[in-house]
């Protein structure tokens, strides 16, 4: 299942609980910490406990985006009860040393196996165990994108 939103794209497999998510569109701070608070409620509605964080689309965070995630929404994580963790990095140097210390603030929050990857695919073989599954969930994931791009931004759900 594919969840497009104006600032996030949420795909998600329930047999193993596993969320994937990642940033499309401009920054605000406004933007990020709605979509960070729909990021929570899906997560806490469909039990996930494996997430795949995408960071390598996310535009420059500033200090306020920092500064929310590490102060308001990571002691909200403790409470999802993730059990894996598969960040890939972003390709920025200025965004990795972001990531960098919000991972560090959050460790007394999520207790989780978390994992670096320099791509998505890899991190969902490590999520899934699984090849076939891994490239099963890549098709779709390529498809909502480009089903997105033709539809320019719209609320859709597929």
């Amino acid at each position: 299942m594919i969840r497009i939103l104006d600032s996030i794209c949420i795909q998600f497999y329930p047999r193993l609980r596993l969320l994937r998510w990642a940033w499309h569109g401009p920054m605000s701070l406004s933007k990020f910490q709605l979509a960070f608070g729909e990021l929570m409620v899906f997560s806490l509605q469909q039990g996930a406990n494996r997430w795949l964080i995408d960071s390598a689309s996310l535009p420059p965070l500033g200090p306020d985006e920092q500064a929310w995630l590490s102060d308001f929404w990571l002691p909200c994580t403790e409470h999802l009860g993730l059990r894996h963790l598969a960040l890939v990095l972003p390709g920025d140097v200025h965004n990795q040393l972001i990531v960098d210390s919000v991972i560090s603030d959050g460790q007394r929050y999520v207790k989780a196996n978390i994992q670096f990857f320099s791509d998505a695919s890899t991190a969902l073989d490590w999520l899934t165990g699984s090849t076939t599954l891994m490239r099963d969930m890549e098709l779709e994931w390529r498809a909502a994108n480009a089903f997105r791009c033709h539809a320019r931004g719209h609320f859709v759900t597929c």
